[in-house]
């Protein structure tokens, strides 16, 4: 089974951040550089229900 991807609009990480309760600073770090602690994990749990279909 192949995952697919939506393609996130324009301003995602401030719209994905506001949801999460987090900055725009904390999805770019948690999305594209691995952070880790319980707020990047809640973006990466956000981001995969929000943006990954299986």
């Amino acid at each position: 089974m192949e995952t697919q991807l939506k393609v996130p609009k324009r301003g995602w990480q401030q719209e994905l951040a506001k949801e999460a309760g987090c900055t725009a600073q904390t999805v770019i770090l948690a999305l594209h550089h691995g952070a880790a602690g319980k707020k990047a994990d809640r973006v990466r749990r956000m981001y995969a229900e929000k943006y990954v279909k299986n």
